[in-house]
């Protein structure tokens, strides 16, 4: 008798946990290259983030805005990380390298908020730029894309018998 594989069970927990984990770490290092880059508040970011939302009136002053801007960010890092889980069976049935996999879902990322999503908001538009697209994917392969298909290999494994 052939036994069968059993895989280790993906569950919101380990979803929700996972995108905690990955919108953290894109926020955290969003925000000190930022910093790094202008010598401005990170505040600026968690506004325009905002700002998507509630248009011009993200930078009024209110004492909200900045806590509206990590709100929606981690609801944009719940959607994507619940989409990946999703989708990772499908893919890991084609691509087994779990680099390329986080190379291919962090560029997907970009490509659906820079070219899909953010036209769509109150966003003031951003130049885009080689250097911009070069930071911005790498951020979201590596502070992303790499965590999610890390966890969702780990859980994915095969049990052992």
């Amino acid at each position: 008798m052939e036994k069968t594989r059993q895989y280790g069970k993906i569950t919101t927990p380990i979803i929700a946990g996972a995108a905690l984990l990955a919108g953290t770490l894109d926020l955290v290092t969003t925000l000190i290259m930022y910093v790094l880059r202008t010598h401005r508040p990170f505040t600026d970011i968690l506004l325009f983030i905002s700002s998507a939302l509630f248009g011009p009136a993200a930078f009024s002053g209110h004492k909200a805005m900045p806590w509206f801007g990590v709100l929606i960010h981690y609801a944009i890092a719940f959607v994507f990380s619940t989409l990946f889980f999703v989708l990772y069976p499908l893919i890991r049935k084609g691509i087994r390298n779990t680099f390329l996999i986080a190379v291919l879902y962090g560029c997907f990322i970009w490509v659906i908020m820079n070219l899909v999503v953010l036209p769509m908001t109150h966003v003031k538009p951003v130049p885009i730029t080689t250097f911009g697209v070069a930071v911005g994917a790498g951020i979201l392969i590596l502070m992303i894309g790499l965590p999610l298909a890390i966890i969702a290999n780990k859980v994915s494994k095969p049990a052992t018998a």
